[in-house]
């Protein structure tokens, strides 16, 4: 990177404030700051994430807890019967009942 001296900075100083100065505001309409200040409303009130597919996210959610319970009492009667019973827990998950010992005797 090269330095400037003190001319050289003045003269790129002057450049930026004389483009700072010259620029021209956008053309924007009253439909377009009301446009946006109504999805500015809306982000901060919570409902411009799913406008498409309204209430998704707590089904989403409603659902992961539900297969999470499911998943614990699975784990849990897996774990209660392997242990009363003296069954190979490879057996059990799998479709081989020959292998597993008889119950009744």
């Amino acid at each position: 990177m090269t330095r400037l001296n003190d001319e050289n900075l003045k003269k790129v100083e002057r450049a930026l404030t004389e483009a700072h100065r010259l620029r021209q505001e956008p053309s924007l309409g009253a439909d377009w700051t009301f446009r946006v200040m109504r999805d500015i409303r809306r982000e901060a009130a919570g409902h411009g994430q799913s406008m498409m597919f309204p209430g998704l996210d707590r089904l989403v959610w409603r659902t992961a807890a539900v297969a999470a319970v499911l998943a614990l009492v699975f784990t849990g009667s897996v774990l209660f019967y392997t242990s009363r019973d003296v069954v190979d827990l490879t057996a059990l998950l799998s479709n081989e009942v020959d292998v597993v010992v008889p119950l009744s005797e």
